[in-house]
């Protein structure tokens, strides 16, 4: 029986020295590999779909101060946030900078309703393959004041982020570093802590979420 190929998936790349820019510079940069030629090596990319949540509901009505609410799977077969499954029994809100605090690019989502808010996306993965989970959480400047609480899973691994908010916008990074167990992973977030406005008006609100990304790594301390 053949065996694979040495770093026949080209994660191990050539040293920062021995590229300028995305070219490489030297036909035996690449580990395990002889090239020639013009050739570029390109980083990998973000593995999960709209994690920077920019891509929102198909049809957008104007958006009010407070935000949209996008109902859960259980209401809705077709999820209105493309790459992300609603699986919980409430809504979350897709938040814009315009009008509220948005950690990076135009739009986020805001999980409203502690553990009854949550969203998943299932990746493909490689058994045995390294991989770090990046995500950014913060509040929306929206009088949403208090500890919050916010967990990730991939697959059955999982970190808690905490992010004491004084509803007046912010943001925290955190990542989780993992090996994959199997060839499809459920990358999944929610709050852990219920979480009502300061202005009195009984309003649920939550931690925002925004800029996840998941990125395959060759060692579990590389971003």
């Amino acid at each position: 029986m053949l065996g694979l190929l040495p770093n026949g998936n080209f994660e191990q790349g050539p040293k920062a020295s021995e590229l300028k820019g995305t070219k490489v510079m030297s036909g035996k940069s690449i580990p395990n590999r002889e090239i020639s030629g013009y050739v570029e090596y390109i980083k990998s990319a973000n593995l999960l779909k709209n994690g920077n949540f920019e891509e929102g509901p198909y049809i957008f009505p104007i958006l009010t101060s407070e935000g949209l609410i996008i109902p859960p799977e259980i209401e809705d077969d077709h999820s209105p946030l493309p790459g992300w499954i609603i699986e919980s029994l409430k809504a979350i809100k897709y938040i814009d900078s315009e009008h509220l605090s948005v950690p990076q690019g135009k739009w986020a989502i805001e999980l409203i309703a502690g553990k009854e808010s949550a969203v998943a996306q299932i990746v493909k993965t490689t058994i045995g393959r390294n991989y770090v989970l990046s995500f950014v959480v913060g509040d929306a400047n929206n009088g949403c004041e208090g500890p919050m609480m916010v967990e990730a899973f991939a697959g059955k691994n999982m970190v808690m982020v905490s992010y004491n908010s004084k509803g007046k916008g912010g943001f925290k990074a955190a990542r989780l570093a993992f090996r994959a167990e199997s060839t499809r992973t459920r990358i999944m977030f929610y709050s852990t802590i219920y979480t009502i406005k300061s202005d009195n008006s009984g309003s649920l609100c939550g931690p925002v979420l925004d800029d996840v990304k998941l990125l395959s790594v060759r060692k579990l301390h590389d971003l």
